[in-house]
């Protein structure tokens, strides 16, 4: 189980099934009773030079409301953030295509990862659906509260446990050279020597969640930075991208980049080792996610 591979993606995704098969001997009694999907795993990403993104938790309340669709309940649950993308995403007519992964579907988190793919020199491309196909994405939790609201568990270590083996899984397989992932799981110990065990050499970039909390109230110290860069980046990709973002307010959404950049400059460029100390923006409260 979880043994290294030099291929790309969809030999990846077939590891990860058999592993997560293997792992999965039912959901905790407070979740969902649904499999844990794979990771959305592109087609062109290569282990040990790729770029992964992790979101918190799937939200499913609107599923008290909805029938559950099939992609919850057949063979191909395993896989579902991939079967989103075929069925919905990848001609829905939105600037950013539907994986079933809210922070992704709205942008955010597409947009950090063109701009730190960019700035770290790993694969980075102008369309949003192809740029998906180079990279991984996926959400830390693996399973999700089931109740009326959605209820986001990070720094709950009681709930998170469960999900580890397969963050462990997956981080074996695609061995990313760079990891994207909310600051509050790297609060915690356990989690940060378990991840950096399964993925030796990786980088693992500890932030904030991309979100108009985060930008709105946690971020201000970074208003003339953000305004810096965007003028920088006018006429890119990135700016084309960061003029369609959903739920995070435009006048302030580059001050998230600007806290990426100061954060990310601790990354040795490819072709270098440093080791895989988590790295973690300076003005983050603890805990804050």
């Amino acid at each position: 189980m979880s043994k290294p591979t030099t291929r790309n993606g969809p030999v990846v995704v077939r590891g990860l099934i058999e592993d997560f098969r293997v792992i999965h001997g039912g959901s905790p009694p407070w979740a969902w009773p649904f499999v844990p999907s794979v990771p959305f795993v592109g087609k062109r990403y290569k282990p040990g030079k790729g770029f992964f993104i992790y979101a918190s938790a799937e939200n499913l309340s609107w599923l008290n409301r909805q029938r559950v669709p099939g992609r919850f309940v057949e063979t191909r649950a395993w896989n579902r953030y991939r079967v989103v993308y075929e069925e919905k995403g990848k001609e829905n007519g939105d600037f950013f295509p539907d994986v079933g992964i809210a922070p992704v579907n709205h942008g955010g988190l597409l947009a950090a990862g063109l701009f730190l793919s960019e700035s770290l020199g790993l694969p980075a491309k102008a369309c949003p659906r192809e740029f998906l196909e180079y990279i991984a994405v996926t959400n830390w939790c693996k399973f999700t509260v089931k109740g009326e609201r959605n209820r986001d568990y990070l720094g709950h270590r009681q709930y998170m446990l469960p999900s580890l083996p397969f963050v462990i899984s997956e981080l074996s397989r695609l061995r990313p050279r760079v990891v994207l992932i909310p600051k509050g799981i790297m609060n915690f110990p356990v989690f940060a020597r378990a991840m950096q065990a399964a993925s030796p050499g990786t980088e693992f970039l500890a932030a904030y969640q991309f979100n108009a909390t985060v930008v709105n109230c946690h971020l201000g110290d970074y208003q003339e930075a953000g305004a810096r860069l965007s003028i920088s980046f006018e006429g890119s990709s990135l700016a084309r991208w960061m003029d369609n973002l959903a739920k995070v307010p435009r006048g302030h959404a580059w001050r998230y980049m600007a806290y990426l950049d100061s954060i990310a400059s601790a990354i040795p460029p490819p072709g270098t080792q440093r080791g895989h100390r988590p790295v973690s923006g300076n003005t983050a409260e603890n805990g804050k996610r």
